[in-house]
């Protein structure tokens, strides 16, 4: 059309008897493709308008810059699920209707001993009789929290079971220097990534894994997640598994930098053998890439006669080198996970420097360091909150997996954790994940309970769900 060729003169031609067959064919191939040309052509500058306009709107209406809107993006898929069981919680007896949160790791089942415990009259004394509680200190924490920590850790990590451990011997073995505080092991994460990696890093991590993971390394850093897909979950991760995982990372164009370990497992609930973690931070090694633990629920296990559970300070005899970090809070094993009080144990000197720096943006406040202090240092307290502890989770799990042997459904059997992950692909209205999406409508909107789907948590198979009990 462009080229002044109509639909008159192309009627004209094919009337012609000078034109011979095969010319009109060219000339009305040649039309025909001119004018598909010039309509596509059409619709191509109509679509760019369009997202010209929109776009243009869009930056008329946004208010915050590009990091800004990639942070609006909730850091668990199934956030405003939960979202629904705050504003509607369910009561048994003023709001039956209301929602069910068990897609939260939190133990409630301990509020009532630690809060005895911390409303004692000289703990709140203790928090704010200090001076220095009132002054700026080092960002990697109040000397006294960090020996406190320090102390802790190596009578509960670092030693072997039941073996006695002085005050003296404990700090001698783990340095307070090499202990960092944040807010949150989310934060001490974040800034894991932030100083040891670049922006497109990629971390290994075995699935199913803990979903707001991704959120950790991501928003900030700029790193990025990789699953690694195992033929037995609950075993942990294989030296070919690993291999493969990395192949396939870096044939996607991706450096790997880092792999991700918690243990005991969240979803699983199960524990990784010493022989699982020696071998994973030896492979990691021979590729210099940095391993972090994250042990959260180490002291969160049922049976307090369990010996399966070593602590990667212990697998490694402390000696964690430049490239093994270990991370752990007071959010499950104490049930405080509003106090946002997170440890980070390295031996990497440089790192601690940067960390230094960068924590006066996630720092905890003094009074509530010198209250986990006093609170880490109470053996007796600790020894006997552990074991009620473990009691009455194990008490709880039970219970929860009486319904799931009677609703036949087939589930991890949990050594350790605050959950249950549940096989509900039976259920399912198709064998995918779309299917598996459907059954969590329906639990959430008739059921009014909010699980966390496997799909969030990387798992390959679909209808796999997880349980907080």
């Amino acid at each position: 059309i462009s080229q002044g060729i109509s639909i008159t003169r192309y009627r004209k031609v094919m009337k012609s008897p000078s034109q011979s067959i095969p010319q009109i064919a060219i000339q009305a191939t040649v039309l025909a493709t001119l004018v598909s040309f010039a309509y596509l052509l059409k619709k191509k500058i109509q679509k760019h308008n369009e997202n010209k306009s929109h776009s243009s709107s869009t930056d008329t209406n946004r208010t915050i810059s590009i990091r800004g809107v990639a942070a609006l993006s909730p850091p668990l898929s199934y956030l405003n699920n939960f979202f629904k069981c705050l504003e509607d919680p369910y009561d048994s007896q003023e709001n039956q209707r209301g929602y069910i949160a068990l897609c939260v790791a939190e133990n409630k089942l301990v509020i009532d001993l630690l809060g005895e415990r911390l409303m004692q009259h000289g703990t709140a004394i203790t928090a704010f009789s200090d001076s220095s509680v009132y002054s700026y200190g080092s960002f990697l924490g109040l000397p006294v929290a960090r020996e406190a920590i320090a102390y802790f850790l190596a009578k509960n990590f670092l030693a072997s079971h039941d073996a006695v451990m002085t005050p003296e011997e404990a700090l001698e073995s783990i340095s307070p220097n090499h202990i960092a505080i944040g807010a949150g092991a989310a934060s001490l994460i974040n800034h894991l990534f932030y100083i040891l990696g670049d922006k497109g890093d990629c971390c290994l991590i075995p699935a199913p894994y803990y979903a707001a993971f991704e959120s950790d390394m991501r928003i900030v850093a700029g790193c990025v997640p990789f699953a690694i897909q195992l033929a037995n979950p609950a075993r942990g991760p294989t030296t070919q598994e690993l291999d493969l995982a990395f192949i396939e990372a870096q044939s996607k164009g991706m450096r790997v930098r880092f792999i991700l370990l918690t243990n005991p497992n969240n979803p699983l609930g199960v524990i990784y053998s010493s022989d699982v973690i020696r071998n994973v931070i030896a492979w990691a090694r021979k590729r210099q890439l940095h391993t972090i633990m994250d042990e959260i629920y180490a002291l969160s296990i049922h049976n307090k006669s369990c010996k399966s559970f070593q602590s990667v300070i212990n697998v490694l005899n402390n000696k964690l080198g430049n490239d093994v970090h270990h991370i752990w809070a007071l959010s499950k094993d104490f049930g405080a996970s509003g106090f946002r009080v997170g440890t980070l144990y390295t031996q990497n000197v440089q790192l601690l420097n940067a960390l230094a720096n960068l924590n006066i943006f996630s720092g905890v406040s003094h009074p509530m360091q010198i209250i986990t202090a006093e609170l880490l240092t109470d053996d007796k307290f600790v020894d006997h909150f552990l074991d009620a502890a473990r009691e009455r989770l194990r008490y709880s799990f039970l219970i929860c997996a009486k319904k799931l042997d009677e609703m036949v459904l087939p589930y991890v059997h949990a050594e350790a954790g605050l959950f249950v992950y549940v096989d509900f692909s039976a259920l399912l209205p198709t064998k995918d994940f779309e299917g598996e999406a459907k059954l969590n409508e329906l639990i959430t909107n008739y059921a009014h309970i909010v699980l966390t789907p496997g799909e969030s948590q990387r798992d390959c198979r679909a209808g796999y769900f997880r349980i907080c009990y």
